[in-house]
């Protein structure tokens, strides 16, 4: 089978022949990628019947000896022989050799001792012989960037939930945490959907070569999500019905005699009957586990055929990759026959002594071995979460390594838990007696500890009626798998040394029967390390928080750095489509951050996905995205500065343009004029009036554009403001005008007002901007005489990506007064504005309902006038309304909340990307408040080391930097916040965008940066 560059379906066969090596996806370590290309496994000996033997030559009959006629001498013969044969074999083994073969039949009996217990499924309930478990499935959750209140409502929430449970007369739980690869294929599947993809081009990246390569990218890094899954061991039947339904059956057989048929028919119906009232309290019970497991904390739904199906292959074969299509097929319930094939899904193998089991089988037509080791949680110190830990069961999950629990736990109501701890309190009193009594000794302090806190335990369990001081006995264990036995040991290693110093974990013998008991209706392995809590401390693993941001059919920005790395993926639209919010997108960074190579990215998958893109790149290292092979014939650059810029370019009268009559907004069938007597005379006021504030826009903007010309001496004039306005209003403003008419009326303001103050302020504004006007990057400004500017209306509506460049800016030097800059740097901040301008339009002037990308520098230049704060503003307002996503960058944060606070949009951010502030405390805060975080809650040191991963430093012997130059952002998605490292290390076939993004953040992005 071969794939087509625009066969799309193909991508997803799984018998695809692809010339590209497809990568196993979910938990599959380094080491086992490099097995991938071992040979295929040869063929194992055929049966004994399959061989073909060579033809033997017929050879004479022999002398019959006299004795084979003798059976009893036969007999003894062939019990001589099998003596000597056994002695022979003895005689020939040493003593290690019969040590090993020793141990090796312990091993096989302590194997054939653990049997599935499980017998089949019905529904979302497993069976044993003994018992019949309910399961529920509960998805992950979120945890980063909430305040420590929040948390700590997680933490009672789901505490309530175990404490419901209990009061509803459930004894035994079996959770288990599982994994399933990342949903690569689905993504591929619903982003093709998602998107309108431009045309391919010959010799370029196609869209389909597009899609394998960011799929094989996301499954290099191993991601996986995580599920519990809550089973919940139902009430056994009680032994009258039991021994009704044994009479029954055993009176079955006498059915038809006279007298005992009618004791019989008596009995099956009290059989029946029972059976049908325990049938009817297991369905009221079923009912309330359903509604308490779908409260608030767990919000856990009865698992799916598909998700019990996953559940039972997913636990019997731990120590393998992770299969690609998660979930099996669920084709319904399981049999015995069913559940006796999972012991074939793998091999397993136990050395004594070596404290790991062997696992082998065979994924997706490959076979893997693994090594597993089962570590249980032992002793605990008293843990500080959520102010100063992680929760105790995702403490490891930071590693990367794709972790699996398996918690028993046993729930305990109050008078139970009262009778222990006095039943303790005796014992302990009784040990105090010991030392002080019979041997007059002083006991150890340890002893009035244990006392005391037994003692809290029965006060908080008598007196407490909110039922978090339930106690609950459990076992907790995780799976820690590695391609080899050392590689195992090595990140138990790890592991341990994370959880330490307040937990231990134990690694202890018998390793195969603790590997089953990840088995659903597996019994305990052993009681040791048995952990007693309240349900409290047990709800504190939240084994199910992980990193929770953005969807799963966007574009790619890179992976999760809070908790457990997975992908990344923006809805670039779904603000506008799904939520009705504004596009406007801050982005904040010192310079050097990555802004520009994160905006690149975003821009060019845009693009590719079928958007109109609009750049606006002061210092240009965008322009080079217009170069790709890809967006040839759809990418211009325009220079609006130096020697190839169009005279009159930005002139503002003909960057800001009239609204248009035939649009739709101004049909007499919109919904706006609906109730109107003339709907025809109400569109065309909406209309007049929207053409009046267009030209009151052109005046405005026109005195914004040479009050930024003017010095800070000149500026501050008493009447500067009133000749600037006074001149533009006699200009007017309609589109045929340009600002050397506004300099001429402001000329002859100077020669002819009444006023001899207005006549000299007048005089002084009209030499400086006169002299401005003569600047070579002026020219952009003003057009020559008698013209109004060219080129402004040449630009091809059709391009998809419209890219501007100011090349020969000088910005203004920052912490110089504007007093000390020079008449070049003075001009940056009008270029820049009406440069705003102009992508604005090239981005507004496009149909409403295609999907458009604006990208804007330097957003600070914006922010010092009032007619940039009015652009910013309907950048935030009318972005929802024009399907616009609008990536505006800056510096500091209070480019977007105001200096004074009185232009806060914050309320209009629906997503914020804060990166390295440079530390600065001002800028911290500011940051807070665009993320939306409260302060004082520890989220400052986050903002503060957003830097590089390592410790930059001149000294070469201890500079670790270079460890890890991804750029790292803190990115808040609706009430989502998560740490986002901007990792491209694995998007090779990216590479030539890479080396086009010409920064210092794309020239190490293959190297192991972003």
């Amino acid at each position: 089978m071969t794939t087509y560059d625009n066969d799309i379906a193909s991508l997803f066969d799984p018998q695809l022949e692809d010339p590209v090596p497809v990568i196993p996806p979910g938990a599959l370590p380094p080491s086992w990628a490099a097995g991938r290309q071992s040979p295929a496994p040869q063929p194992g000996p055929r049966a004994w019947s399959e061989v073909e033997l060579p033809p033997q030559p017929i050879a004479e009959a022999p002398e019959v000896d006299a004795r084979a006629s003798d059976p009893t001498a036969l007999e003894e013969e062939t019990r001589t022989l099998e003596r000597q044969r056994k002695t022979s074999q003895r005689r020939g083994k040493s003593p290690a050799d019969r040590d090993n073969a020793a141990a090796k039949k312990r091993a096989d009996r302590a194997r054939k001792s653990v049997r599935l217990q499980l017998t089949g499924t019905s529904g979302h309930i497993t069976r044993t012989t003994r018992t019949s478990t309910a399961w529920f499935v509960q998805k992950q959750g979120p945890w980063n960037f909430r305040t420590t209140g929040k948390q700590r409502r997680f933490i009672r929430d789901e505490a309530m939930v175990l404490t419901n449970l209990q009061q509803a007369g459930v004894q035994r739980l079996h959770r288990r945490l599982v994994r399933t690869p990342f949903p690569v294929e689905q993504w591929a599947r619903d982003h093709d959907q998602w998107a309108a993809p431009i045309d391919d081009v010959p010799g370029a990246l196609s869209w389909a070569e597009y899609l394998r390569g960011q799929q094989h990218a996301m499954l290099w890094s191993n991601a996986t999500i995580k599920g519990r899954y809550w089973g919940i061991e139902l009430p056994q039947r009680s032994v009258l019905g039991i021994g009704l339904d044994y009479l029954a059956h055993t009176l079955g057989y006498v059915a038809s005699w006279p007298l005992l048929g009618a004791l019989s028919s008596l009995i099956t119906g009290w059989a029946d009957d029972a059976f049908a009232r325990e049938e009817a309290a297991l369905a009221e019970h079923l009912a309330e586990l359903e509604r308490i497991m779908a409260g608030r904390g767990v919000n856990a739904a009865p698992a799916a055929p598909a998700a019990i199906d996953y559940l039972l292959r997913r636990s019997a074969t731990i120590g393998l990759p992770l299969a690609a299509g998660g979930a099996g097929a669920g084709g319904g319930d399981w049999g015995e026959g069913d559940v006796a094939a999972l012991e074939d899904l793998t091999d397993l193998s136990l050395t004594p002594g070596d404290g790991y089991t062997t696992v082998s089988g065979v994924v997706e037509g490959r076979r893997y071995t693994g090594a597993v080791i089962i570590l249980t949680v032992g002793r605990m110190a008293p843990l500080p979460i959520p102010e100063r830990m992680l929760p105790w069961q995702v403490i490891g999950d930071p590693s990367g390594e794709a972790l699996e629990w398996s918690d028993r736990i046993e729930l305990h109501d109050k008078a139970k838990t009262i009778r222990t701890m006095r039943s303790l309190t005796g014992r302990i009193e009784h040990q105090f007696d010991h030392y002080t009594v019979e041997h007059d000794q002083s006991p150890p302090k340890e002893l009035a500890e244990q006392h005391a806190r037994v003692q809290d335990v029965i006060s908080d369990v008598g007196e407490d009626h909110s039922g978090l001081s339930a106690r609950t006995s459990g076992w907790y264990r995780v799976a820690v798998v590695g391609a080899t036995p050392n590689e195992a040991r090595k990140k138990v290693a790890g592991l341990r040394e994370m959880y330490k110093p307040h937990i231990a974990l134990e690694q202890e013998h018998g390793q195969f029967q603790l590997l089953r008991e990840f088995i659903p209706g597996q019994p305990l392995a052993n009681i040791a390390n048995k952990r007693h809590m309240d349900v409290e401390a047990v709800a504190a693993g939240m084994a199910t928080a992980g990193d929770r941001i953005g969807d799963r059919r966007g574009v790619v920005l890179g992976e999760t750095s809070s908790i457990a790395p997975r992908p990344v993926i923006w809805d670039l639209f779904a603000a506008h489509e799904i939520k009705h919010k504004s596009g406007l997108t801050p982005i904040v960074a010192v310079p050097g951050s990555g802004k520009t190579f994160l905006a690149g990215m975003i821009v060019y998958q845009a693009v590719r996905a079928g958007a109109y893109g609009v750049v606006l790149d002061p210092s240009g290292p965008l322009k080079e995205l217009a170069n790709l092979p890809e967006f040839r014939d759809i990418a211009r650059v325009y220079a609006l500065t130096g020697r190839g810029s169009r005279p009159g370019a930005l002139n503002p009268y003909r960057v800001i343009i009239d609204p248009r009559r035939d649009d739709p907004e101004y049909d007499t069938g919109h919904a706006d004029f609906a109730r109107a007597s003339d709907p025809f005379a109400a569109a065309q006021a909406k209309y007049d009036a929207d053409m009046r504030a267009a030209a009151a826009e052109r005046v405005e903007v026109a005195v914004s554009v040479l009050k930024m010309m003017l010095t800070e001496r000149h500026l501050h004039l008493d009447h500067t403001e009133s000749v600037l306005h006074l001149a533009a209003n006699r200009v007017g403003g309609d589109r045929d005008h340009n600002l050397g008419e506004v300099l001429a009326a402001i000329q002859e303001i100077g020669e002819i007002d009444p006023d001899q103050a207005v006549r000299t302020c007048a005089s002084g504004v009209y030499q400086q901007l006169e002299l401005m006007s003569r600047l070579s990057e002026a020219r952009v400004l003003f057009p020559e005489a008698g013209t109004v500017g060219g080129g402004v209306d040449d630009f091809d509506t059709d391009i998809r990506l419209t890219i501007l460049t100011m090349p020969g800016l000088q910005l203004p030097p920052s912490g110089v007064p504007s007093s000390q800059w020079t008449p070049q740097q003075r001009m940056t901040a009008p270029l820049m504005h009406m440069a705003a301008w102009l992508a604005n339009r090239l981005v507004y002037e496009k149909p409403r309902h295609v999907r458009k990308v604006l990208f804007l520098d330097e957003n600070k230049y914006l922010e010092s006038t009032g007619a940039g704060r009015t652009l910013n503003l309907r950048i935030a307002r009318d972005s929802r309304k024009f399907k616009v996503r609008a990536l505006v960058c800056s510096q500091l944060p209070d480019d977007f909340l105001g200096l004074d606070g009185t232009d806060d949009k914050t309320a209009l951010t629906y997503e914020v990307f804060v990166g390295d502030v440079g530390g600065d405390p001002h800028a911290i805060d500011g940051a807070l408040k665009l993320l939306k975080l409260p302060s004082g809650q520890g989220f400052e040191q986050f903002l503060a080391e957003l830097g590089s991963g390592g410790e930059d430093t001149l000294d070469e012997d201890t500079d670790t930097s270079y460890q890890d130059q991804a750029r790292r952002w803190i990115v808040r998605m609706a009430d989502d916040v998560e740490l986002v490292r901007s990792s491209w290390v694995h998007f090779v076939h990216l590479s030539h965008v890479f080396a086009a993004l010409d920064s210092s953040t794309a020239k190490n992005v293959l190297g192991g940066a972003a």
